[in-house]
């Protein structure tokens, strides 16, 4: 007995809660912030020999999947039109190049072009995404669907390619997960779909 699967195109597609996601993101990095400042005081005055990078915030939370972390650091750095949090979601090999490809000498200039390109200069309303490759938890390549729904109602789908990346304070299995797609492949997937 032979038996098929059908799956329609958007079983499987979640929805991405853009304002509790913004705020979530937001909080965390402040936390981070202010648990990096309290660390950093007291290092200063009881062990400045100490490598700041091995203390981490008591209260880390563990992710469901990290995969989406980085759709929601992504997502927030557009909705918050925060630079930083933008282009820490993407592999610094890949954001470097696609800065650099532009020929304008301001790379904060670009990395705005690419911020409002990508968000359609902040019209942003609905996020949903489907996980399309890997499986929960593993440290290999991911590829994530994501569907954007402007303000004057169209949509634009792109594809996230997401390898998870670690330092040399976080051992594998606590990597954390960055775009590899570049943002001008995103930018043509987005304008070709909302022209």
């Amino acid at each position: 007995m032979v038996g098929y699967i059908v799956f329609g195109p958007e079983l499987g597609k979640q929805e991405l809660a853009i304002a509790e996601t913004k705020q979530e993101v937001l909080n965390e990095i402040k936390s981070s912030k202010d648990y990096a400042e309290k660390t950093a005081g007291w290092m200063g005055i009881e062990g400045a020999e100490t490598d700041i990078g091995y203390f981490n915030p008591p209260e880390e939370k563990e992710s469901k999947d990290a995969r989406l972390d980085v759709l929601k650091y992504f997502i927030t750095g557009l909705l918050a039109n925060d630079m930083d949090i933008f282009l820490s979601s993407f592999n610094p090999e890949t954001i470097s190049k696609d800065l650099f490809q532009s020929e304008i000498s301001d790379k904060t200039e670009v990395a705005k072009e690419m911020m409002n390109r990508i968000s359609r200069n902040g019209q942003i309303t609905d996020v949903n995404y489907r996980v399309e490759k890997g499986s929960l938890k593993t440290n290999e390549r991911n590829k994530l669907s994501v569907t954007f729904t402007y303000s004057d109602k169209k949509k634009a789908k792109i594809k996230l390619d997401i390898i998870p990346f670690s330092d040399a304070h976080h051992d594998d299995k606590e990597s954390i997960f960055v775009i590899t797609t570049s943002t001008w492949d995103l930018i043509k997937d987005i304008e070709k779909s909302t022209n």
